[in-house]
């Protein structure tokens, strides 16, 4: 959750609070405090709690996701049905002053039209998952675990590659693995600095995922080193797409913000196949020490 986004939706919640309190309003104006001993607390106790988780939930929303459509019917929604929630919360503890209790007769009614509109927003929802999927393809593969997200390149970590790799090999699928390692690396970082450093592993992480195809997954595995997975290639293809990659990222010049200079960097590569009969620990780490012994002739 995001606390600078409630100053981006500040509307809704001006909107939400204001419901809270209109509905806490009508129902102190239209009845009088029943004796305590009147009240079923059973129902306070279920009423109350759906009226605090929803208030949560809109606040999720709110501090969770940036601005637009289904934002904002989502809060709408919700805010109309913490209003009926409200309303039948207060309505344990308020005797209607009035032979008809007008409240009660339509207190149920926001909560409908909250459902229905939420109904429209989760729709839209959908759809914009979907689209959110697309774009996501190549950066994850068939699972999504939030939490194993790099904050650097926005790339899955190597912990999430080596779950995806283990999948693999428990269901039998053939793949090819590329390991790559940007060379002299700790140049960069200390020519330019290390934001500029991230901002460069950033762009890599783009171009890396530019040449792979949707059934593919990059990981940033450890410090300037990525891995891909590559399910049902064969080691020649995979050999043929490391040639791609050292083109593309050899021939692009990387603009430092604060240099005026082109920045032109090289990668070096190893490839090998995800082995069923092995741990992708072991096959990782083979695969890193024959990395390493290439050395800086790639440079």
């Amino acid at each position: 959750m995001k606390f600078d986004l409630l100053m981006q939706h500040s509307r809704l919640v001006i909107f939400h609070v204001s419901l809270l309190l209109m509905a806490i309003l009508l129902s102190s104006i239209s009845g009088e405090f029943v004796p305590l001993e009147t009240i079923e607390w059973s129902d306070v106790i279920g009423e109350g709690s759906i009226a605090l988780l929803t208030i949560f939930w809109t606040l999720a929303v709110i501090m969770s996701r940036p601005s637009g459509k289904v934002t904002n019917l989502l809060v709408i929604g919700l805010s109309l049905v913490t209003f009926s929630a409200i309303l039948d919360l207060f309505d344990e503890f308020m005797a209607p002053i009035s032979a008809v209790n007008w409240i009660s007769l339509f207190e149920s009614i926001p909560a409908a039209i909250g459902m229905l509109v939420m109904s429209y927003a989760l729709y839209l929802w959908h759809l914009e998952q979907l689209a959110l999927n697309q774009q996501l393809q190549r950066r994850e593969l068939d699972y999504r675990w939030h939490q194993e997200i790099d904050a650097i390149t926005l790339l899955y970590r190597g912990s999430y590659w080596k779950e995806r790799a283990s999948s693999l090999i428990s269901n039998k699928v053939p793949a090819s693995i590329i390991v790559i390692d940007v060379v002299n690396f700790s140049y960069v970082n200390a020519q330019y600095g290390i934001v500029e450093g991230n901002r460069i592993l950033r762009e890599i992480a783009h171009l890396l995922l530019m040449n792979i195809r949707n059934t593919d997954l990059v990981c940033r595995y450890a410090g300037d080193r990525f891995v891909i997975l590559l399910p049902q290639t064969n080691l020649q293809d995979a050999f043929e797409l490391i040639n791609q990659i050292e083109r593309s990222i050899e021939n692009v010049a990387f603009k430092p913000s604060n240099k005026n200079v082109s920045l032109f960097t090289k990668v070096k590569s190893v490839a090998g196949r995800l082995v069923l009969t092995e741990t992708t620990e072991h096959t990782l780490s083979k695969l890193n020490q024959e990395l390493d012994t290439l050395g800086e002739h790639a440079a």
